[in-house]
C-alpha cells in the first residue's frame, strides 16, 4: 500500500507535528513514517497505526479526523 507522500505530509505539516511527534503518537519508528511519506509501501497494520497517531494529533489541535482514503493509506 502506498502512502500519497503529499497528502500525509501535508496534514501532518499543517498541524506543525513533526516526524518524530507522528512517530511517538503511532508508536513506530521515525523511519518508518518517513517511508510512508516518501510513498514507499507500507502494512495495513502500520497504515491504521499512522492514522490513529495521525488523528490523535489532529483531534488535540481541533481538527476533524481523517481515514486512510484521505491519505492514501487504503487497499
Amino acid at each position: 500500500m502506498g502512502v500519497m507522500t503529499s497528502q500525509l505530509k501535508q496534514i501532518r505539516e499543517g498541524i506543525g507535528l513533526s516526524v518524530e511527534g507522528l512517530a511517538r503518537r503511532a508508536e513506530i519508528s521515525s523511519r518508518t513514517v518517513k517511508n510512508a511519506e516518501d510513498g514507499k509501501k507500507v502494512s495495513f497494520d502500520t497504515a491504521v497505526q499512522i492514522l490513529k497517531g495521525l488523528n490523535s494529533a489532529l483531534s488535540d489541535v481541533g481538527k476533524q479526523s481523517v481515514g486512510l482514503d484521505d491519505l492514501g493509506l487504503s487497499q
